[in-house]
C-alpha cells in the first residue's frame, strides 16, 4: 500500500504514536536497560567482594587470640595488643589488594572494638553506620550485603563475620566505590545512546507531521478554490484528493451535480409556467426569473444579481409589493392589479407575494408571482354583461309582478270612487298602504340595485348585536325567546355598522316571520381560525324546503305570500361588499340557520 493510499486520519494517527507511543517505549527500555546494568554490575561487584572476603578470611591461620598469645601479648594493655594485631593484619590486606586493587578491605576486631584496614590509624576509624552494620553483623552472625548510595559516590559493601571454632572474634568488611570502577560511565553511556534515538523520532515525527500538514494545507486550498469555481460553473468539478478529503471532494461533486440537476428542474418547470416568477435575496438582488417574467417585465439578458428596483418598471406595484413583503414579514395572496405596461397596454393582473424564510426565522428574500388575467377579465365582464341581461329580465318581471298588484287595488278603488263620487275611509287606508307598499319595494328595489358604499371601520360585533336585540326585545317582549350566545373577547371586525345592522336586523325578521305564533332565537358569535368572526341568527320556526335553498339569495324569490324576495340578496351583498360569505342551513319542520363571516383584518 501506498502512502498517497493511507488517509490523513490514519496518517495523523501513525505519527501521535510515533510522537507519543515510541518515546515512552523508548524511555522504558532505556530504563530497563539501566537496571539490569546496574544489577549486573553490583551482581560482578558483589563476587568479587565475596571472593576477596573469603581470600582474606583464608590468609589469617588460626584465630586472633591465638596469635596475640603465641607472641606473648595476651596479658598486654589493649593499645599494645593492638599494634601487634594490626601489624599482621594490615599485612594481609595489603598482600591482598595486589589481587583486588580496587577492593577496600578491613576487620574489626570484637574485643579490642578496633578497625584494621590496612592504614596505621588504629583508633576509632570507622563511623557510626559501619558500627551499627558490624554490631548486625556480629548478632545475626550472618552476612549482610549493603548499597550505599544511589548516584555519584555509592557504595557496595559486604559484612562477613570471622569466626574460629565456632566463636565469632569480628567482621569482615569488602566494599566496592562505584566510581572508580566505571559503573556511572557506562549508565550515561546507555542514557546517552537512548535519549539520542528518543530526539532522533521526534525530529522525524516533527518533520513527517509538517510535511503531513503541507499536504493537508495544500489540498484544502485546492477543495476551496475548486468550490470558489463552482460558484460561477457548476460542471467545473474539483480535483480528486486522497484519503478522507477525497471522500469530501467527491461528497461536493456528487452535491454540485444533484444542484445542477435541480437547477435544469427548476428551469424546465419554471419555462412551462404561464405566471411571472421573479425571486430576489435579501438584498434585494434577482436571483431567479423564469421566461414569463422575462417577457411581461421586459427584463434584459443579463439580469441576474441586479437589484429588481432597477430592472423592474418604476413606480409598477411590484416594487412596493417585493419591498413590503420582506420589511412586514408579510404575505400578499391574490391582489388584483391593474397595469399599464411599456406598450401602454392596459393589464390586468393577479398579484402574489411570499418573503422566503431560513430556518431560524430570519428573512432572506421574497418570491414574487404575477398572473395576466386580462382576458379572464374581459370574458368575465362579458359573462357579467350577459348575467345582468338576464337578472334584468328577471328583474323587469319581479317588479312588474310586485308593483301590479297594489296598483290594480289603487285602479279598483279610483274606478269605484268616480262611480261613487266619494271615496270611503277603508278605501282610503287601504291605498294608503298600497302606495306605502310601493314606496319600499321601490326604496328596496334602488338599494338592491345600488347599494351605498361601504364606509369600513373597526367595530365591536357584540356591541352591535346587542344594539338590535334591545330593540326587538322591546318591540316583541313576551312572544319569542330571544338567546345570545356571545362569545367574549373575539377581535373588532372591518365592517360598515349601518349596512350590517340592516343584515341582522333582516335575519331576525325572517326569523320571526317563520313563527307567527310563538318560537326561539338564537343569535351567537364566534371567532373563527381563519381571522374571520361567525354571526349566525338560529330560529325554531316552519324551515325551506331543500329544493329552495339553492334560490332564497335571489331577488324576487321568496317562500312567503307577501314577501318580495329582496332582504335577503340585499344582505347577501352587503356581506358579499364586506368580503365575507354568507349560509343558509334549514331542515322543513324544526328551523333554519343562517351565518355570515366577517373579517378581523382589515384587506389590502
Amino acid at each position: 500500500m501506498k502512502l498517497s493510499d493511507v488517509g490523513f486520519g490514519n496518517r495523523i494517527m501513525i505519527f501521535v504514536l510515533l510522537l507519543l507511543v515510541l518515546p515512552v517505549l523508548l524511555t522504558g527500555y532505556m530504563l530497563h536497560i539501566i537496571k539490569n546494568s546496574e544489577l549486573s554490575l553490583l551482581e560482578q561487584q558483589k563476587a568479587t567482594l565475596n571472593q576477596a572476603a573469603y581470600l582474606f578470611d583464608q590468609s589469617i591461620n588460626g584465630s586472633l587470640q591465638q596469635y596475640l598469645e603465641s607472641h606473648g601479648a595476651a596479658n598486654k594493655s589493649r593499645e599494645e595488643q593492638t599494634a601487634i594485631l594490626g601489624e599482621m593484619v594490615n599485612g594481609v590486606i595489603n598482600d591482598i589488594r595486589k589481587d583486588y586493587p580496587n577492593v577496600h578491605i578491613g576487620l574489626y576486631s570484637k574485643e579490642l572494638d578496633v578497625y584494621f584496614d590496612g592504614s596505621q590509624r588504629l583508633n576509632e576509624n570507622f563511623s557510626l553506620r559501619r558500627k551499627k552494620a558490624f554490631d548486625e553483623t556480629l548478632d545475626m552472625r550472618k552476612t549482610l550485603t549493603l548499597n550505599v548510595g544511589q548516584e555519584e559516590g555509592g557504595i557496595v559493601e559486604i559484612y562477613k563475620p570471622f569466626s574460629r571454632g565456632g566463636h565469632v572474634e569480628g567482621v569482615i568488611r569488602v566494599a566496592d566505590y562505584l566510581s572508580e570502577v566505571g559503573y556511572y560511565g557506562k549508565r550515561r553511556e546507555v542514557e546517552t545512546t537512548a535519549y539520542a534515538i528518543i530526539i532522533t523520532v521526534i525530529i522525524i515525527g516533527i518533520g513527517g507531521a509538517l510535511l503531513l500538514f503541507r499536504q493537508f494545507v495544500a489540498q484544502v486550498h485546492n477543495i476551496r478554490d475548486g468550490v470558489r469555481r463552482l460558484e460561477d460553473d457548476l460542471t467545473r468539478t474539483l480535483p480528486t484528493a486522497p484519503g478522507e478529503l477525497g471522500e469530501i471532494v467527491n461528497a461536493v461533486n456528487r452535491f454540485a451535480q444533484k444542484i445542477a440537476d435541480l437547477n435544469l428542474y427548476n428551469e424546465t418547470m419554471l419555462a412551462s409556467i404561464d405566471d411571472a416568477i421573479i425571486v430576489v435575496d435579501i438584498e434585494g438582488r434577482v436571483m431567479i426569473a423564469n421566461n414569463m417574467a422575462k417577457k411581461m417585465f421586459n427584463l434584459p439578458t443579463e439580469f441576474l444579481i441586479k437589484h429588481y428596483k432597477k430592472l423592474l418598471p418604476e413606480g409598477s406595484p411590484f416594487v412596493e409589493l417585493i419591498r413590503r413583503t420582506m420589511d412586514e414579514k408579510k404575505h400578499f395572496k391574490d391582489l388584483q392589479v391593474p397595469w399599464v405596461n411599456e406598450s401602454n397596454n392596459e393589464m390586468q393582473l393577479f398579484l402574489s407575494t411570499s418573503p422566503l424564510m431560513d430556518s431560524q426565522g430570519r428573512v432572506i428574500g421574497a418570491v414574487l408571482t404575477s398572473r395576466d388575467i386580462t382576458e379572464r377579465v374581459k370574458l368575465r365582464e362579458k359573462a357579467q354583461t350577459q348575467e345582468r341581461l338576464a337578472a334584468l329580465g328577471k328583474l323587469v318581471t319581479g317588479v312588474a309582478h310586485e308593483i301590479r298588484n297594489p296598483l290594480t287595488s289603487i285602479s279598483c278603488y279610483i274606478q269605484h270612487w268616480q262611480d261613487q263620487q266619494n271615496p270611503s275611509p277603508r278605501a282610503l287606508s287601504i291605498m294608503n298602504r298600497e302606495v306605502a307598499r310601493l314606496d319600499s319595494i321601490v326604496d328596496q328595489l334602488l338599494y338592491f340595485a345600488k347599494p351605498a358604499e361601504a364606509k369600513l371601520i373597526k367595530k365591536d360585533i357584540n356591541s352591535l348585536i346587542e344594539d338590535v336585540l334591545n330593540f326587538f326585545h322591546e318591540v316583541y317582549h313576551g312572544k319569542y325567546v330571544l338567546i345570545k350566545d356571545l362569545q367574549r373577547n373575539i377581535p373588532p371586525v372591518w365592517i360598515d355598522p349601518e349596512q350590517i345592522e340592516r343584515v341582522v336586523v333582516n335575519m331576525l325578521f325572517n326569523a320571526i316571520q317563520s313563527m307567527p305564533e310563538s318560537g326561539t332565537i338564537t343569535i351567537s358569535t364566534a371567532h373563527c381560525p381563519n381571522e374571520t368572526v361567525q354571526v349566525s341568527v338560529v330560529d325554531t320556526g316552519c324551515g325551506i324546503p331543500r329544493e329552495h335553498l339553492a334560490h332564497v339569495f335571489d331577488p324576487f324569490y321568496s317562500t312567503r305570500p307577501k314577501g318580495t324576495g329582496l332582504g335577503l340578496a340585499i344582505a347577501y351583498e352587503i356581506i358579499h361588499v364586506h368580503g365575507g360569505h354568507i349560509e343558509v342551513e334549514s331542515e322543513v319542520g324544526r328551523g333554519t340557520k343562517f351565518s355570515f363571516y366577517l373579517n378581523t383584518k382589515e384587506e389590502v
